[in-house]
């Protein structure tokens, strides 16, 4: 696959997987080569990771990091549980992370997938069938995002804003819903409609999982698709992925500058 092509398949269908073979060394320089390929600026470390007590609890420096952070603490066998789904970023506003890539350099000895949950076209099918409901998620005070990390005032890690909406005229999602996240139904049955049907029928019509192999890369669409991590089971050797995410989204325009 050629860099245009690649650039291609992530923005038309909002993923894609590629070869990138694991080599001694730092790990993210795969991470640096497929970001030129992509026509992507340096990696962006999101708000969260910016913030002083936060990176002194987590041990986070920098726009890269390795998932988990500790494989020492890793036991063999170990069963670890899944995500719900959400878009990186926290703390970010709407559409603030364009791109993450995933790269894995262990796999789990079973389960492991990232589920990719194709939010905005779900968005779009709503619309078509109920648009009060789906305006409710466009609301800004819709949906807020929040850190449960133990820092002096943990009411400052705390986002509020519209699940959907157009950045640049694109329609982006930053559609998370899990425990860190709090959804402003009260009194407000519209949006009541919209998340029962975003957590029912649209996960079954519009999702897809991709379980990586050692090697492999996922790059998506952090704006337009919402993720969660799968379950699994590590093998003698804990399951590895290194992660980076982008501010920009793939453009073949900004190639070789």
């Amino acid at each position: 696959m050629t860099d245009l092509e690649l650039i291609s398949e992530v923005n038309d269908r909002g993923y894609a997987v590629i070869s990138v073979p694991v080599t001694e060394g730092d790990p993210f320089d795969a991470h640096r080569d497929v970001a030129r390929s992509l026509g992507l600026s340096d990696a962006y470390t999101p708000v969260l990771y910016r913030d002083p007590e936060v990176c002194d609890v987590v041990g986070q420096v920098g726009p890269y990091n390795e998932i988990p952070r500790d494989t020492s603490a890793v036991l063999p066998w170990s069963e670890m549980p899944g995500q719900q789904f959400h878009v990186d970023g926290l703390l970010e506003p709407l559409g603030g992370i364009k791109t993450t890539v995933l790269h894995c350099l262990e796999q789990a000895h079973s389960g492991g997938e990232t589920e990719l949950f194709f939010s905005c076209e779900a968005l779009l099918k709503l619309s078509a069938a109920d648009e009060d409901a789906a305006m409710s998620l466009l609301h800004p005070e819709a949906l807020t995002r929040f850190a449960t990390i133990a820092v002096a005032d943990p009411t400052r890690l705390r986002a509020t804003g519209p699940a959907f909406g157009r950045v640049d005229g694109e329609l982006v999602t930053r559609f998370s819903d899990g425990t860190t996240e709090l959804w402003n139904t009260s009194g407000n049955p519209a949006l009541q409609r919209a998340l029962d049907y975003l957590r029912g029928p649209a996960r079954e019509a519009y999702s897809a999982r991709v379980r990586l192999a050692p090697g492999e890369m996922l790059i998506f669409r952090n704006d337009r698709v919402s993720h969660r991590g799968c379950a699994y089971q590590n093998g003698v050797r804990p399951r590895r992925l290194t992660r980076s995410m982008y501010s920009g989204a793939p453009d073949h325009r900004t190639l070789d500058r």
